[in-house]
């Protein structure tokens, strides 16, 4: 037994309350060293035999070097008071035993861990409706612009090149006016970039967080939009800059003309007056000096902060907030937003930007619900677009990503493979379309929210900023209508199927030579098994199979080879299965997906 690996302790990273009456823990041990993981608990006031009780604990993910053993404990009253301990038995059948001492080789008899009390804001939840929900992200000023939006002089021509600094007139009106086209779609939740007032053309910069920027419209057309969203069962999201303002915010502005004497400047992050952008004398974001960066920490700008976000809320009846830069906001900042939202709210989304791991944002479950997972892109661009890696690290990778954080916060993670702040996907692909289908099949097929940038599936290309900004494509017959139907069918699929929204995952097929993968979303009720060919190559797969009774007719397939069910089909096996009875010869295409469902 690989005892240096195995690891626990009692925060909530390993033990976070779901509920009041369930606990979700966790423990990590070397990659296929332990055959049988549990914890056995009880209350400390019963300690007679009848009332020591016991959960298996399942490898959940699997990555490279470690196993990811989770249960949720549950009881018939709010959880307090309780110790407990974990049973580790390896393949060899060797015992060993965990506590808040250490490992032993016999059951401990004292020294046990302990979670005290379950209080009603020690709960981590997230928005039923957020859980695996599709959303399409859309920049205001290049979506459209409406049919009676006023005449400017600084507009552009839509189908001009995007310049950083150029306008082309989009505006909230525009995305009413193409409505039907998000339905047709199928899209379940828009997420807008900013459209508060502010300087520049992304609007990341504001001057005036309670007016809707007159380039995009007015408060009304704000109200309309969510209207015309809400009756059609669709959400809606905002864009929060809190982290920094506009050189033209009034706050701001005081502390450049009254310097030391203003009464803001505790706002900010000034080292020296007067301030200057060159030298930059006060922090901004980026070191951008026309983004001053706002001290979050301040009792004054934390309320400040969430005075918007409730004005909006009331105002408008918007379903969420994504926080910009969220990881460069103060911590206590966020858990006050938390708290204070969630308590008004309680089916609020609170999503954070970042570029790299999300624990820090979504770990503890005291600030965000979920967190713009660009882990899932990096991993997603190396297989597909850019194949630096094979079928196997990409599910190493996937599988490290998945044990990051716990299954409630997995389950809303916003999985993009592109936005406003990257190159698109199809430019990193080298404008290989049937990489993008491949891309967008696993995003709809995985678990936690597939996030779909606008034109990506029309087949819109462009490099980073500005390129990546172009106006929408609205001529059908310069869209790639093939590229369309193919993610409004997976978005369809994803909406017929428990399994690929909820369900859970677990890979269980990788062929590296042949660059293929395969992977299973399960619910109580439903089975998917899905495999993908990241390959030019058509091939043929050998997968063992323990029964070779069970049926699974062919749900979807790119190629749609096969008009009758599959008779002697595929047994879902996981990864501690050893033996075999069989094995299923299965063909599949270039570039294509095969998904299977289990009959009863």
């Amino acid at each position: 037994m690989n005892q240096a690996a195995i690891f626990y302790r009692a925060t909530r990273e390993f033990i976070l309350p779901v509920s009041r009456q369930d606990l979700f823990i966790r423990l990590t041990a070397a990659r296929s060293d332990i055959r049988e993981c549990r914890v056995i608990f009880w209350k400390r006031n019963q300690t007679d035999s009848a009332s020591v009780r016991f959960s298996d604990m399942k490898v959940a993910y699997r990555d490279a070097v470690h196993d990811d053993f989770r249960t949720v404990i549950s009881f018939p009253e709010p959880v307090h008071y309780i110790k407990y301990y974990f049973e580790l038995i390896d393949f060899a059948g060797d015992i060993r035993f965990l506590s808040e001492n250490g490992l032993s080789d016999e059951k401990p008899a004292d020294g046990f861990f302990e979670f005290l009390y379950v209080n009603t804001a020690d709960v981590f939840s997230v928005p039923e409706w957020a859980k695996g929900i599709i959303y399409y992200q859309i920049f205001p000023d290049r979506f459209y612009r409406s049919q009676n939006a006023p005449e400017s002089s600084r507009l552009v021509h839509w189908n001009s090149f995007p310049e950083q600094d150029n306008y082309f007139g989009g505006d909230l009106r525009g995305i009413i006016e193409k409505f039907d086209y998000l339905k047709e779609l199928g899209a379940e939740c828009i997420y807008l970039t900013p459209i508060f007032k502010a300087e520049f053309n992304h609007k990341y910069a504001t001057t005036d967080y309670f007016t809707v920027d007159p380039a995009f419209g007015t408060l009304t057309d704000l109200q309309d939009l969510v209207k015309l969203a809400h009756s059609n069962g669709i959400k809606i999201i905002l864009d929060g800059v809190f982290n920094h303002v506009g050189r033209s915010f009034p706050q701001f502005s005081d502390l450049l003309d009254r310097g030391k004497n203003s009464s803001y400047k505790e706002w900010f992050y000034p080292s020296d007056f007067p301030l200057t952008s060159n030298p930059l004398n006060y922090e901004c974001v980026g070191d951008y000096p026309y983004m001053p960066k706002l001290r979050t920490a301040h009792p004054d700008v934390r309320n400040f902060i969430l005075s918007v976000m409730i004005y909006w809320i009331e105002q408008t009846g918007i379903d969420g907030w994504r926080l910009d830069v969220a990881d460069e906001m103060e911590m206590s900042t966020l858990q006050t937003i938390r708290t204070v939202l969630k308590e008004k709210y309680p089916d609020i989304l609170l999503l954070g930007e970042t570029w790299g791991d999300a624990f820090r944002l979504v770990g503890n479950g005291d600030q965000m619900d979920s967190a713009m997972n660009y882990l899932f892109r990096n991993a997603v661009l190396d297989w597909i677009a850019k194949g630096k890696i094979r079928a196997t690290d990409f599910d190493r990778r996937i599988n490290q990503l998945l044990s990051k954080y716990n299954d409630l916060t997995n389950s809303v993670m916003y999985n993009l493979i592109g936005s406003h702040d990257t190159a698109r996907f199809l430019s990193e692909a080298g404008e290989n379309k049937n990489k993008l289908k491949l891309a967008a099949a696993f995003q709809m097929t995985f678990c936690g929210s597939p996030a779909v940038y606008y034109g990506d599936e029309i087949g819109m290309s462009g490099e980073n900023d500005p390129g990546c900004r172009a106006g929408m494509i609205w001529d059908q017959e310069s869209q790639d209508r093939d590229l369309f139907r193919w993610y409004r069918c997976f978005i369809e699929l994803r909406k017929a199927h428990p399994a690929l929204r909820k369900g859970t995952f677990r890979s269980n097929f990788c062929d590296d030579e042949k660059n293929i993968y395969g992977f299973i979303r399960q619910t109580s009720d439903e089975a998917l098994f899905v495999l993908m060919n990241n390959s030019e190559n058509c091939s043929e797969i050998i997968l063992p199979v323990p029964d070779r009774d069970a049926e699974y007719r062919e749900l979807f397939s790119s190629m749609i080879r096969r008009p009758e069910p599959l008779q002697d089909g595929i047994t879902f096996y996981n990864q501690e299965i050893t033996e075999y009875q069989g094995q299923l010869s299965i063909p599949i295409d270039a570039y294509s997906v095969q998904i299977y469902k289990k009959e009863k």
